[in-house]
């Protein structure tokens, strides 16, 4: 199977973009899921088009206004003009996408395959949908911005992102995309809490493992459930979806060595499992309030 990073690089080596960064990761099954940020600050691109051959869809943001593209589908024109600030765009690129880039650009670009479409489908028991759709001058969704604007700090860290913060939001992200334009029903099935044994297994899991990176899909399969419903039944169960969970019990653990060791701060942000101290200090304030020093600080006086 080609790699991630070449999977990746394939949608977007063809735009001549000032800045790219991507994050990836796994469907509920096989599938990838990837988004891009592509910006350009020059006009002038030109004509670019995706890769070909593949069941496809790229689903476009624009983070501010593009002022002049051109759409190309089978070769024909069907939009002229301006995409406003958090205009939602499709193509599917089946259907021989072309686009005339002449104003910069700054966009998150969701790609899309038919695979994760049908494994969301499949995991939520719903019927498949196989076509995604929206107006070719695009939307503006309000839902659609608000994730994209939740994955920014990801993008522009993603050396810092969780496997389990980037399964979350990137499959509420396609689940939002089938529903709101494939159609795709949502699922019926109402989530309760998890049983005792399921939510033992899982903080037993997670607790174990707080220097590392856990995975959703290990997590749900441990607990025979679907990752989609296995969120929703852990957020019922203990107030946070997993990911908070984790970075929540990460503080604790930290605050722990704080108190108790000599550890400086950079080996405390590897044990607890934070990128390195930067990141570890900029998660600590945001649920302590002021920095792991300052909180040292305050207790040892």
């Amino acid at each position: 199977m080609q790699s991630d990073l070449g999977y990746s690089r394939n949608f977007v080596e063809k735009f001549k973009a000032d800045s790219v960064s991507q994050l990836i990761t796994r469907g509920p099954k096989t599938s990838r899921l990837l988004v891009s940020r592509l910006r350009r600050d020059t006009p002038g691109h030109g004509l670019v088009t995706p890769p070909q051959g593949d069941a496809v869809f790229s689903v476009m943001l624009q983070l501010r206004e593009q002022k002049q593209r051109e759409l190309f589908l089978d070769g024909r024109c069907i939009h002229r003009g301006s995409y406003p600030e958090r205009t939602t765009s499709i193509v599917n690129h089946l259907e021989l996408p072309c686009a005339n880039l002449i104003s910069p650009f700054d966009n998150l670009m969701f790609t899309i395959p038919q695979t994760a479409l049908n494994e969301i489908a499949d995991e939520t028991a719903v019927a498949r949908v196989d076509h995604l759709y929206c107006p070719p001058g695009g939307v503006i969704d309000d839902t659609v911005w608000h994730l994209g604007s939740a994955l920014l700090p990801a993008l522009e860290r993603p050396h810092e992102v969780s496997a389990m913060y980037a399964e979350h939001i990137m499959l509420a992200a396609y689940t939002y995309f089938a529903q709101q334009f494939g159609g795709m029903r949502a699922s019926k099935e109402r989530p309760g809490m998890l049983a005792p044994w399921q939510l033992k297994r899982a903080t037993e899991a997670m607790a174990s493992q707080l220097d590392e990176d856990v995975s959703l899909k290990m997590l749900a399969a441990a607990s025979g459930l679907s990752v989609s419903y296995f969120i929703r039944a852990f957020k019922a169960s203990t107030g946070d979806p997993p990911h908070r969970w984790m970075l929540r019990h990460r503080i604790e653990r930290a605050k722990a060595l704080l108190n108790g060791t000599e550890a400086t701060l950079a080996e405390i942000s590897i044990s607890c499992g934070f990128a390195d101290q930067s990141h570890f200090t900029r998660v600590f304030k945001s649920f302590v309030g002021v920095s792991p020093a300052a909180w040292k600080r305050s207790i040892r006086s």
